[in-house]
């Protein structure tokens, strides 16, 4: 009994066929150590008769074929077979290389216990942490190449992943309420329900207790929101009945959703791929947390919980809140929220006669209008601006929506006062004031500055005497401001540590002097500084734009080194065009991208952005102009001469192609993405032993090897040479297990040499999930699911080709 009860085999996940094939290259590799042969192939149990008595390993002299079972715990999972195979001892060999087989299926069943969370059959959270960062290293490669993700028209990345958590609502009342054993129960079926929604290319996990998390490669956010409600839909069906009291316990779940690299700062995207694995996995928990907030069982994506998801946590003295909205979630001082009750609009129902009934719902009608005036981490300060019916409180719970700054509905007049006042401590217009007379005083100078200026150096934020403390550092800056702000300037509160200048007469380089000064200045008085400006007139930007462009000019400032000071310009519109482009917004960021060419033509970097946005958006024409411009401005940007020759190539100019690659090996002779362009064209041009001289010298590159199998695979395909094939197709899968088109060709490996379909099947199915766009990928599953006889789901498949 000792012995059953030490095995260390006991309770380890079965293996399935699926692991089978995605570990058939390490079996080969450890069967080959001890018996040389010439090629190989996977079978399943259907595909060949066990012997009599059970499986039994055999040697066939005449065809020099091993035969070798696959059993673990007494279970046949599979055949081994290996061809052109010599044995010294053909009795007893084959006898132990089974052994040596099964010793291996236990190493394998050993590795997959161990990335197990066993009570749900789901990837543990080691696993799923390690997946979730060497996914974000693929999006990051993608991004590098120029953001095509394709070589040679084989790819099979497009750069970003979407990332779900789920939490279940009210678990720790149903531990506390029926015991922990039918928390682990209900825990078990939702990960089962987990198992059965998710697609193959999925990775599932349950992280901890009853929080649980996917990642869904290839995706944007949509496809985050409509698995993620499958999931809620499919876990809110879900009725356990607790054995000892009887109760029918439903279950339901929180999600929340994040894409990478779009749900990122720039910031963050400079920390290293732990750290920022890490971000993701926190940011879609904050959406969690969010949907919690919102009434449960709900669905939120990280991208609105600035618009629509703050809530008021609670009401201060003297018109202050805090509310749930922090630098978490890229909120900023100075934005406008409207403040609505709680819950949805409230259903009406009237009667006009017996038989006649009118529904519809009362109208959300808004408390009050609040700005914030101080960001922290996760939570921040906000000020009531103005209360829309003074009989109706705010309260907390109230909902809180953002409102563009034209969109505000704040009025001085509307707020009964009408003579502002300036703060005692800071000499400065408290920030209603201030900004109530922002439309009268941008009407006056033919030309002016507004400054805003941030400091960056003050107490811990929640230490006591906080406010205070900040509070006397904005009266030091007002004082260096006013010193060399020029007569008629007017200085206001912009937010706690924040204060915001109007400066009439200046022009830009004066701004820029200013700000400058002002931040020395602070430096000597021991304050850290940044500041940045929007200076009218500037291009097309009105009066009124100048706040926003201030904005944007001081989060340039916020990435530059000492001194931060920057005045609104084309690197300015380049940082807030590529955080459109993070975000997703990629017409957005062709506008911001265009204005910053028109400040400055020979911003590379723009052109070089502006271009792969068109690329994206199908314009090629447009995106290979830019790309030529960007060179005609700096011959030798590799960046540049990279993206010319992927569009040429994407065009059909191979000659173009050609020489900006060859290009820019001249200017980086260790550039992997060049050398694996130009084995595509070689291959284009039927040229298979040049294709593979580069495939071969880029795989020898550090990093260049994962990129380089699924290419060298498809060239072994052509040759006829399917063990090279299927050697490079599992190593590249081991580098990326969403690779598609590398799945495509195994499939097709194992089709066409008349082995076992059902693994064919398998990697078609993952393969038209990843890609179901392309047509050969469903030609190859419905293919795969004929041979098997199975009519009825060929039909099926060949209808999702059809629908698109």
């Amino acid at each position: 009994m000792s012995a059953i009860r030490n095995d260390p085999m006991r309770g380890t996940p079965r293996l399935s066929g699926r692991d089978l094939v995605e570990l058939e290259h390490a079996l080969k590799d450890a069967l080959r150590v001890h018996v040389p042969f010439e090629s190989y192939s996977l079978f399943f149990p259907e595909s060949l008769p066990e012997g009599v008595g059970g499986p039994v390993p055999s040697y066939r002299a005449s065809a020099r074929e091993l035969l070798l079972p696959l059993v673990l715990h007494n279970e046949l999972l599979g055949w081994f077979v290996a061809r052109g195979v010599r044995l010294s001892a053909p009795k007893s060999a084959p006898l132990y290389l089974a052994a040596l087989a099964r010793a291996e299926l236990e190493k394998f069943a050993l590795y997959k216990r161990s990335i197990t969370d066993p009570l749900t059959g789901l990837y543990n959270r080691d696993h799923f942490l390690g997946v979730l960062e060497r996914e974000i290293e693929l999006v990051d490669g993608a991004l590098m190449a120029g953001g095509a993700g394709e070589i040679g028209g084989a790819g099979g990345f497009s750069g970003g992943l979407g990332v779900i958590s789920l939490d279940l609502d009210r678990f720790m009342w149903i531990n506390e309420r029926y015991g922990y054993t039918v928390g682990d129960a209900i825990a078990a079926e939702a990960g089962r329900t987990m198992l059965r929604i998710c697609p193959r290319h999925a990775v599932a996990a349950r992280l901890i207790h009853d929080r649980f998390a996917v990642i869904l490669p290839d995706a944007r956010p949509r496809a985050c929101f409509q698995l993620a409600e499958l999931i809620r839909s499919g876990i809110s069906r879900l009725v356990h009945k607790d054995a000892v009291t009887g109760d029918a316990i439903s279950v339901t779940a929180s999600l929340g959703h994040v894409c990478y690299p779009q749900g990122m700062n720039g910031q963050q995207l400079l920390r290293d791929t732990p750290e920022r694995a890490r971000i993701l996995l926190r940011k879609a928990n904050k959406a969690v947390s969010t949907a919690k907030h919102h009434g449960r069982n709900r669905v939120f994506g990280f991208a609105d919980i600035l618009p629509k998801g703050g809530k008021v946590l609670e009401v201060l003295p003297m018109g202050r809140l805090t509310v749930s909205l922090g630098r978490d979630v890229e909120a900023r001082v100075g934005q406008r929220f409207l403040l609505l009750p709680p819950g949805p609009p409230r259903s009406v129902l009237a009667e006009v006669t017996e038989e006649e009934r009118l529904s519809g719902s009362s109208p959300v009608t808004h408390k009050g209008e609040a700005v914030l005036i101080e960001v922290q981490e996760d939570m921040a300060f906000a000020e009531v601006l103005h209360p829309a019916d003074p009989s109706v409180p705010i309260a907390t719970g109230d909902r809180l929506v953002l409102v563009a700054e034209e969109g505000a509905g704040y009025d001085r007049q509307q707020a009964g006062d009408d003579v502002p006042h300036k703060d005692d401590v800071t000499g400065l217009f408290a920030h209603r004031d201030f900004m109530a007379r922002w439309p009268g005083l941008r009407r006056g100078p033919e030309r002016f500055a507004l400054g805003l200026f941030k400091v960056l150096s003050g107490a811990d934020g929640y230490a006591r005497g906080y406010e205070n403390a900040m509070r006397s550092r904005m009266g030091t800056l007002a004082e260096l401001v006013e010193a060399r702000a020029p007569q008629g300037s007017v200085g206001g509160e912009f937010g706690l540590g924040s204060v915001v200048w109007f400066l009439p007469g200046l022009e830009r380089g004066e701004a820029e002097t200013l700000l400058r000064e002002v931040v020395a200045d602070a430096e000597r008085r021991g304050l850290e500084l940044a500041a940045g400006a929007g200076v009218y007139p500037y291009m097309s930007f009105t009066r009124a734009d100048m706040l926003e462009n201030a904005r944007k000019a001081l989060d340039h400032a916020l990435l530059l080194p000492h001194p931060r000071a920057a005045a609104f310009d084309s690197v300015s519109l380049n940082i807030s065009a590529d955080r459109l482009y993070m975000q997703g917004d990629l017409f957005g960021a062709v506008e911001e991208f265009k204005l910053s060419l028109l400040a400055d033509e020979a911003n590379v970097l723009a052109r070089n952005s502006l271009g792969i946005c068109y690329a994206q958006l199908g314009r090629h024409e447009q995106a290979r102009g830019q790309f030529e411009e960007a060179l005609r401005h700096a011959p030798d940007d590799l960046m540049a001469l990279y993206n010319l020759g992927w569009i040429s190539q994407r065009m059909g100019d191979a000659q173009r192609a050609k020489t900006s690659f060859e290009r820019c090996l001249e200017l980086d002779p260790a550039h992997v993405y060049s050398m694996l362009r130009l084995g595509a064209l070689a291959e284009q041009a039927g040229d298979p032993d040049r294709a593979e001289q580069w495939y071969l010298k880029a795989a020898g590159l550090p990093g260049g090897e994962p990129l380089t199998m699924r290419h060298l695979a498809r060239l072994a395909v052509d040759r006829g040479d399917k063990e090279r094939a299927r050697e490079c197709l599992h190593l590249a899968l081991n580098a990326n297990h969403n690779d598609h088109f590398a799945m495509f060709l195994l499939a097709k490996l194992y089709l066409d040499s008349g082995e076992d379909p059902q693994i064919a099947e398998v990697l078609a199915r993952q393969c038209s999930a990843l890609a179901p766009e392309r047509d050969d990928y469903w030609d190859l599953l419905v293919r795969a699911l004929e041979i098997q006889g199975k009519e009825d789901e060929a039909r099926s498949a060949e209808a999702r080709k059809m629908a698109g």
